[in-house]
């Protein structure tokens, strides 16, 4: 859903893009959000949450500054996305597991974490078989968002039960939009 928003989000970066492309190149950018994923990894399992919250948003902002720069400054590469993508799953990853150290229940960890990875590997297998598969309601924009408004607020259980709801869907969305356009092609 918020990559809807893409667009106009990175029309209105590019002024901040081309300051920070200045001193970062995109993968540097990916990287700085792994740090910041790690930093919010220690923050959880010590049960600073708000902190651990802030980290996580911190990190979701450098992945998303690690595009905007590649686009804007023209520095995309096929490696940039892969690595873009690896660390976002290692990050998604890191999170999840940082929240069942602290006490959220594991099955629903278990639950949120597959679906997470599901979306993103739909959408990978997909675009083998079709040109484009961003449908459904929890990209990783929006399951971030919603992982730190559950942080902030203290709703943790029910974040993560959200994340888990939400990530299966899009994830069977996608196969089902897959089938339906692999049909006419």
């Amino acid at each position: 859903m918020l990559s809807k928003l893409k667009p106009f989000v990175t029309e209105i970066s590019k002024p901040v893009a081309s300051v920070i492309g200045k001193h970062f190149k995109p993968n540097q950018l990916t990287l700085l959000g792994l740090f910041s994923g790690f930093i919010a990894f220690f923050l959880i399992i010590r049960h600073e949450i708000i902190l651990g919250a802030i980290f996580v948003l911190i990190s979701g902002t450098f992945d998303f500054l690690d595009g905007v720069v590649a686009r804007t400054q023209k520095m995309v590469t096929a490696f940039g996305g892969f690595l873009d993508s690896v660390i976002d799953r290692y990050v998604d990853v890191l999170i999840f597991i940082a929240l069942g150290i602290h006490g959220v229940d594991w099955l629903v960890i278990s639950v949120a974490m597959s679906g997470a990875l599901l979306v993103s590997y739909t959408r990978a297998r997909a675009e083998k078989i079709i040109e484009r598969c961003d449908v459904g309601i929890a990209e990783r924009g929006e399951r971030m968002l919603i992982l730190f408004l559950a942080m902030v607020t203290g709703f943790l259980y029910e974040g993560v039960l959200l994340i888990a709801t939400l990530s299966h869907l899009t994830a069977l969305h996608r196969v089902l939009y897959t089938y339906s356009k692999s049909k006419t092609t």
